[in-house]
């Protein structure tokens, strides 16, 4: 996941909350997150992630690729890197057409 430009004041969401929101299992969001598809805001408490607004977003999209599109898990994590990569792209042509002007 991309780093968050949010300030870290922004709220943040407990593990059931967040699967509330996003329609997820718990233990399908821990697996995100052990495999880095989701970066998770940690608590005083290391067993105990958080999750902020960005991190929700990646959820939602993650909940449209499980739901929707019938994706399985190590499938989601593939097409969430490409989403990744191909931002990642986008940004760097946006600063090329900049330097160019």
């Amino acid at each position: 996941m991309t780093p968050s430009s949010e300030s870290p004041d922004d709220d943040v969401v407990d593990l059931e909350t967040a699967a509330r929101l996003c329609g997820l299992p718990t233990e399908m969001i821990l697996e995100f997150s052990r495999t880095q598809v989701i970066s998770v805001v940690r608590s005083s408490d290391p067993d105990a992630p958080e999750f902020d607004t960005v991190c929700l977003h990646r959820l939602r999209q993650i909940e449209t690729l499980h739901h929707e599109w019938s994706m399985a898990p190590r499938s989601i994590g593939f097409v969430m890197d490409l989403f990744d990569r191909l931002e990642a792209a986008e940004r760097e042509l946006r600063a090329m057409r900049e330097r160019l002007r």
